[in-house]
């Protein structure tokens, strides 16, 4: 192969291919599936590019639920910290709700060997991501999941200058919208006593709300767990905890009843980095496992469903 410089770092790949799979083992079997198998291939389950709608809210904005509506959805994602081989689920709260924000901290620009002459917004910055900290550790109950991280700072464009502003920008986690209203709040009051203490000013440039909680419907969990115990064995199912990652599928989950469950991706004797990070590698032989699990997951609901309703 080519060396091209980028990489699938998340498994997106993977859950194609397994699709595929899947849609070639239920056509060959269309003849007797009591019912109707809709595929969604859903892009820019990462995100839409600045400025654009995307992923799952704006497939279902566009009526990819519709004619038909299906009774139940099913959803799968690689798991770098899982086997090939092995499968989890969660029942209930499985992946967590993700907002996104951007701060701009202006300051004074100044020569860097007069900083008495600046507002330091890289100082101001410093105290900024420390103080947000408390946000976890004081303004949530020690039982309540939440993550709260800075994932980019820009400032400056030379060593001996201290600059007129930096921007940050991070994500919050949180499974409750109570919790994610909390965090915005103590978030927007940190940034305005912290820069107000400094003598810079603050802005919160934007703060959004992406993906929703995923929260596995009940009844469907408790009907599915079984299903792939029988494909893989009783030993290689797992129920796990919920995960303080996103995905998008809630928003299908909100519409229907919906079960997401996650794929073993790291073949014996070898290792993968966790998802988003350059040793991230999810292993062909999990196609296979991922295509037997879904194909049998998707008939024994029909086949359920259609004997209840005769």
């Amino acid at each position: 192969g080519q060396e091209v410089g980028v990489m699938h770092a998340c498994g997106h790949d993977l859950h194609t291919a397994v699709q595929l799979g899947v849609a070639a083992v239920l056509t060959a079997l269309k003849a007797d599936l009591p019912g109707t198998v809709k595929f969604i291939f859903q892009p820019a389950e990462e995100g839409a590019p600045a400025g654009e709608e995307g992923g799952a809210a704006l497939m279902v904005k566009e009526g990819a639920l519709e004619s038909p509506r299906p009774q139940a959805i099913f959803g799968l994602h690689a798991m770098a910290q899982m086997g090939v081989g092995d499968l989890g689920y969660s029942e209930g709260p499985a992946l967590s709700a993700a907002d996104t924000w951007e701060v701009k901290i202006v300051g004074r620009q100044s020569h860097g060997a007069r900083p008495e002459l600046s507002i330091d917004p890289i100082v101001t910055a410093a105290q900024f991501v420390e103080a947000l900290q408390t946000i976890r550790s004081r303004s949530f109950s020690g039982l309540e999941p939440g993550v709260v991280t800075v994932g980019t700072i820009h400032g400056g464009q030379r060593h001996n200058i201290i600059p007129g502003e930096v921007t940050l920008s991070g994500t919050i986690r949180t499974f409750q919208p109570e919790m994610s209203r909390l965090a915005e709040a103590r978030l927007r009051a940190i940034l305005k006593g912290v820069t107000e203490a400094a003598g810079a000013t603050g802005e919160v440039v934007r703060f959004e709300r992406g993906a929703p909680a995923t929260v596995n419907d009940a009844a469907l969990t408790h009907e599915s767990a079984p299903a792939l115990e029988r494909v893989v064995g009783k030993e290689h199912v797992a129920r796990i905890p919920p995960a303080m990652a996103s995905e998008d599928f809630s928003y299908f989950a909100n519409e229907v009843p919906g079960f997401f469950y996650r794929l073993g991706q790291v073949k014996p004797g070898t290792t993968s980095g966790d998802h988003h990070t350059p040793t991230f590698r999810a292993d062909d032989s999990s196609i296979l496992v991922g295509i037997r699990a879904m194909s049998f997951l998707v008939a024994d609901y029909l086949d359920r469903h259609q004997t209840r309703g005769r």
